[in-house]
C-alpha cells in the first residue's frame, strides 16, 4: 500500500480512483464493512483512503487525554492488510481548517488528485465550521464529474459498533465487548524500551511498551498475546501485562510491562504489538515485595489458565 503524504503528486497514483473520506481510528468492524464496499464500487480501479494527521480532536483540543485506538503505523498497516491501495494524508493545519467545501472539492478531490468517485458516512461533515455535508459534497462532486456516495451506517448503530464504545469498553476493562466490535483482540503496537530492571530482580523479567498517542485501557492485570515483529525473536508468545503506574514503587509514570512466559532474551527496538485477552485485576499498592512476588506468581498462573486453549501459529 502507498502512503501519499505530498498531494501535488498524488495524481498518477490516484486518477481515476475511489477514496473514502474517515479516520478510521481502530479499524473495527464497521470500518471494514465501509472498505469492503468502496472495493467493490471501485473494481476495476484503484481504492484508497483519504484520512487527516493530526487526527482533528487533537489539532482542536491540544493537550487533551490521548483518545485514539491505534497509532497512526498501526492503523496504516492494518489498512494495508485490508487490501487498501493507498492512504492520503492530508495534514490537518489552519490552512485545511479554513478550507471551505468548494475548495475541498475542486482543488483537493477534482484537481490534485482527479479521483472518479468519493465514500463517506451518512453524518460527513467537511470544510470550514464543518459547513458541508452530504448533500453539499454531492452536488459540488458533480459539477467536477465525480460521483458520491454515502454509506448506510444504521445497522452498524443498531449493532453497537464504534470507536467510542470500544473506548469506553477498554476504558472499563471490558476486552471480550471491544474484541466483538473490533474483529481482534485489542492491541497496543510500539518500540520495546529499557525499563528499571525491577521485574528481573523479582524473578519476572518483563519487556516495556511506552505507552503514548493512545487510549490507555483500564489499569491493571492482564493475560495477552505478544507478538515480536522485528529481530532475531520475531514470532508469538503468551505472558501476563500490566499497565499502570507501578504504585508499590512511588510515583511513576503510566507504562506497559509483558512478562513473556518461557523467554528470556533481550529485545530492545524491536517492535511489539501487544494483544490484551482477559483483564485479571486492577492495580494495587502492596505492602511488602514478597507479597507482590506472591501476587505476580498467582497473576501468572491464572494468565496461562485462561490463554490454554490459544494456538501460538500466527496462522
Amino acid at each position: 500500500m502507498k502512503i501519499i503524504r505530498d498531494i501535488n503528486e498524488a495524481k498518477a497514483f490516484t486518477k481515476k480512483s475511489l477514496v473514502v473520506i474517515g479516520n478510521f481510528d481502530g479499524l473495527h468492524l464497521g470500518h471494514r464493512k465501509i472498505i469492503t464496499e468502496a472495493q467493490k464500487l471501485a473494481y476495476p480501479n484503484k481504492m484508497g483512503v483519504i484520512t487527516f494527521e493530526p487526527h482533528p480532536r487533537d489539532y482542536f483540543l491540544k493537550n487533551s487525554k490521548p483518545f485514539k485506538l491505534t497509532t497512526t503505523e498501526k492503523k496504516y498497516a492494518l489498512l494495508g492488510e485490508l487490501g487498501v491501495d493507498f492512504v492520503i494524508e492530508l495534514k490537518f493545519d489552519q490552512h485545511l481548517e479554513c478550507c471551505t467545501p468548494e475548495k475541498f472539492v475542486s482543488i483537493i478531490l477534482a484537481k490534485n488528485l482527479e479521483i472518479r468517485s468519493v465514500m463517506v458516512g451518512q453524518d460527513f461533515r467537511f470544510g470550514y465550521k464543518r459547513s458541508g455535508d452530504f448533500r453539499k459534497l454531492k452536488e459540488l462532486s458533480r459539477e467536477h464529474g465525480i460521483n458520491a456516495f454515502a454509506i448506510e451506517l444504521d445497522n452498524f448503530r443498531k449493532n453497537t459498533i464504534s470507536s467510542t464504545r470500544i473506548r469506553k469498553a477498554l476504558e472499563h476493562g471490558e476486552i471480550r465487548e471491544a474484541k466483538n466490535m473490533l474483529g481482534y483482540w485489542p492491541q497496543i503496537y510500539g518500540e520495546v524500551i529499557r525499563g528499571d530492571q525491577r521485574g528481573r530482580e523479582l524473578g519476572f523479567p518483563t519487556v516495556n511498551i511506552e505507552l503514548k498517542e493512545i487510549l490507555i485501557p483500564r489499569c491493571g492485570v492482564y493475560s495477552c498475546m505478544i507478538e515480536v515483529l522485528s529481530g532475531r525473536f520475531a514470532n508469538l508468545y503468551k505472558g501476563a501485562a500490566s499497565i499502570g503506574k507501578k504504585p508499590t514503587f512511588g510515583t511513576n509514570e503510566i507504562n506497559l510491562e509483558v512478562h513473556i512466559f518461557e523467554f528470556a532474551h533481550e529485545i530492545y527496538g524491536s517492535k511489539v504489538a501487544v494483544s490484551l485477552v482477559n483483564f485479571q485485576r486492577s492495580e494495587e499498592k502492596f505492602g511488602s515485595l514478597e507479597s507482590l512476588v506472591k501476587q505476580m506468581q498467582l497473576d501468572c498462573e491464572q494468565a496461562r489458565l485462561h490463554l490454554s486453549s490459544f494456538n501460538l501459529s500466527k496462522s
